[in-house]
């Protein structure tokens, strides 16, 4: 558990594991990692996971807001590679971070060994899907209400905002799921003006031009039923990403980790050691 300086802020990072580098960037805007930390540790044996949360966020530094960008984050997270002493190192990427991710990828192509982006998107022009699949899934007024509310500016605020909107987020959403998503919320450090942030920077958000430029082994994870990041955005990624695979984990949400962690450790395991063998051949 660290702290580095690096392009006029502090961000906090956490290792874990003794394989493969790989940097790890949390979804949001206006959460931190600790919802990936530990529950991605299973990993460890393959790779050395850096958990780290962006500027702003988290234990990081609070630099002036509108120093915030996904292309800032993806530049920093490049300089905290390199003042970890990689010269390239794989990057993983689920929901937002998917975003910073594949900014990463087109803006330090030399610099990435591997990229895994987890419930993402490459642009956010697919509202009427979203709402689509709101309206299936039965939402009650309460909670459309809510998803279609500005973000609480308080602390409290947000965070009851965040757990009022997670049965969006599931297949199941059951009491025990709702138990173990309140306890991963109660124990982020939230800002929830980065998050009002987020839905600002999301509208401006397009890489999807871009992606033929990624040349890496790319996998790309989806659950079946996730409505923020369906599996039609992670086909459009998959189409235009060269060297990528797509795999669609059924009966589960935004969270694959949760819902289905033994196909979705399998998954990773699997593909990582396909690439290293063809690479070897």
């Amino acid at each position: 558990m660290t702290k580095v300086k690096l392009n006029d802020t502090e961000l906090y990072y956490d290792e874990f594991g003794s394989g493969f580098p790989f940097l790890v960037m949390h979804g949001g805007l206006g959460i931190d990692h600790t919802y990936l930390h530990p529950t991605l540790d299973p990993l460890g044996d393959i790779f050395k996971l850096i958990f780290y949360d962006y500027r702003g966020h988290g234990r990081s530094g609070r630099p002036p807001i509108n120093t915030i960008t996904f292309e800032q984050l993806a530049d920093d997270a490049n300089e905290l590679r390199e003042i970890l002493g990689y010269d390239k190192l794989g990057v993983i990427g689920h929901s937002a971070g998917g975003y910073v991710a594949l900014n990463y990828a087109i803006r330090h192509p030399k610099h990435i060994s591997h990229l895994i982006l987890i419930d993402t998107a490459p642009a956010f022009d697919y509202m009427e899907e979203i709402m689509a699949i709101v309206q299936n899934k039965k939402s009650t007024p309460e909670l459309i209400a809510t998803l279609n509310a500005p973000v609480d500016p308080t602390i409290d605020g947000f965070r009851n905002q965040f757990k009022m909107l997670q049965p969006l987020y599931f297949y199941r959403f059951t009491p025990e799921v709702e138990e173990m998503a309140c306890k991963v919320i109660d124990k982020m450090i939230l800002n929830p003006e980065l998050a009002a942030l987020n839905e600002i920077l999301m509208l401006k958000y397009n890489v999807s031009s871009q992606l033929t430029k990624i040349e890496v082994p790319t996998l790309i994870l989806v659950g079946k039923d996730d409505f923020v990041c369906p599996p039609s955005q992670s086909q459009r990624m998959h189409d235009s990403i060269p060297n990528s695979e797509l795999h669609i984990f059924e009966k589960c949400g935004h969270y694959p980790f949760y819902e289905t962690p033994d196909e979705f450790f399998r998954v990773l395991h699997n593909w990582f050691k396909k690439v290293h063998l063809e690479l070897e051949v």
